[in-house]
């Protein structure tokens, strides 16, 4: 929304840019004579004059502000619809988030089962090298002996 005022002094400026900036569902003001456009520049403490029809923008507005009483009933029927199905839809997600959950805890093990074999090959194998080194040092020991 946005709101216009008729200033004449620095004083109605300042006092238009404080209503509109305690009204957070103005988005844009301007104060106005015949000629000119007025906002107030909070950081210099003073009056924006422009020529012609210029807006200020509201740095308190708030998209999302509704003003007490003028909710709109139909409106409002509609926002309990979307609430609802909002809140299906976050039931839902909760229903997959646990299915999700309990599906990588099933993972989960089963990595951990895969992975005690692993570890159990791993020893069969380095059992089986170690066998392997003693009888090559046994064969070149007999080798060697029969050689002599």
């Amino acid at each position: 929304m946005n709101y216009q005022e008729k200033v004449s002094t620095r004083a109605d400026v300042r006092e238009l840019f404080e209503k509109v900036k305690n009204d957070p569902g103005i988005s844009r003001y301007r104060g106005y004579t015949e000629t000119r456009s007025y906002g107030w520049d909070e950081a210099a403490g003073d009056y924006v004059k422009c020529e012609g029809e210029v807006w200020f923008d509201n740095p308190a507005h708030d998209p999302d502000f509704v003003a007490v009483g003028t909710a709109d009933t139909k409106n409002a029927e509609l926002l309990d619809e979307q609430l609802s199905a909002r809140d299906e839809i976050i039931r839902d997600l909760e229903a997959q988030c646990a299915s999700l959950r309990a599906r990588a805890e099933e993972l989960e093990a089963q990595f951990l089962a895969a992975d005690t074999e692993r570890q159990a090959a791993v020893e069969k194998k380095n059992a089986a090298v170690s066998i392997l080194c003693h009888l090559r040092e046994v064969l070149e020991t007999v080798l060697a002996y029969k050689s002599e």
